[in-house]
């Protein structure tokens, strides 16, 4: 029998218009515990004012960091137990 689990991410998304910012911040909650990463897209002044692609861009920088977070509390763990870390990804 298959074991299952179901993790939830949290991505909240703000756009501050005086700073042409757009701020992500991504909450893994699991096991009692959480990792927060967050992710920034700045707009240049020449851009177009496409709120879609700031959202994407900082929503998709929050999730590559709460990968590494990820990947670094599995290593912490393994190193724990003496096992050699996961393999780097590329």
């Amino acid at each position: 029998m298959a074991n299952k689990t179901r993790w939830t991410i949290d991505l909240d998304i703000e756009e501050v218009q005086e700073e042409r910012c757009t701020r992500a911040t991504a909450r893994l909650r699991r096991d009692g515990t959480s990792l927060e990463s967050t992710g920034t897209a700045h707009r240049h002044p020449r851009d177009l004012d496409l709120a879609r692609v700031g959202d994407d861009l900082a929503a998709a920088r929050a999730l590559v960091e709460l990968a590494s977070l990820l990947q670094t509390d599995a290593a912490q763990v393994l190193e724990k137990f003496g096992a050699a870390p996961p393999a780097p990804t590329v």
